[in-house]
């Protein structure tokens, strides 16, 4: 029997930032003057709100060469965003004389791995333990009838773990039982591939066997 069930993955789905220097490069920003790092700016625009970030400008007078670091990681944010920094004159480690524009690559956002292309993990469970609550509200674990030769203790059974954005607000509680009740269904039917249908609209990020 080769039973599973389908995990659906968010594309694209509005999350937060990592915190850190951003991937990409910016653009704008005029004449740029100062040597440390600015203090925390508010970004406009996109998908998201609540991110902040600093800017400390670079080896010459062009915003390209700064480096701009999250400070405060927002949520809600989308890969291709284009997010602005508003001027910031007067006094202070580093200034800007015309707004900066930064465009959101993937690699500034939590990791999600959904796609047009990939829209389900497909998630063999006819070695499935057990399906148990994770750390927070945005993790479940699916632990495997079989052991993890890299692990210790009790992380040497080997397990994938789902991890779903925070955002619309999700419950670890009702995520286990939203998996479980896939798991169930798969195991009595041979051959199927049910769905996980996570309640509230939780948003699947990334699914990942350790």
């Amino acid at each position: 029997m080769s039973n599973y069930i389908k995990i659906p993955l968010a594309n694209n789905p509005g999350r937060s930032f990592v915190t850190g220097a951003l991937d990409g490069t910016a653009t704008g920003g005029g004449t740029v003057a100062g040597t440390g790092a600015s203090a925390a700016q508010s970004l406009g625009g996109g998908s998201g709100s609540g991110a902040t970030a600093t800017v400390a400008k670079g080896g010459d007078a062009t915003i390209s060469s700064a480096t701009i670091t999250i400070s405060n990681i927002g949520e809600g944010y989308k890969v291709g965003d284009v997010v602005t920094i508003p001027i910031l004159s007067g006094g202070g480690a580093t200034t800007w004389s015309a707004e900066i524009s930064y465009t959101i690559l993937a690699a500034d956002l939590v990791a999600s791995v959904g796609s047009v292309t990939e829209p389900f993990f497909l998630m063999p469970i006819d070695n499935v333990g057990a399906v148990v609550k994770g750390s927070n509200n945005t993790e479940v674990i699916v632990e495997l009838k079989q052991s993890n030769a890299t692990g210790t203790g009790a992380d040497k059974v080997a397990k994938y773990t789902i991890t779903m954005d925070d955002t619309p607000a999700t419950d670890k509680w009702a995520l286990q039982a939203d998996v479980a009740a896939a798991v169930i269904k798969a195991a009595s039917a041979e051959n199927s591939q049910p769905e996980v249908k996570f309640t509230s609209g939780a948003e699947c990020l990334t699914v990942v066997l350790s």
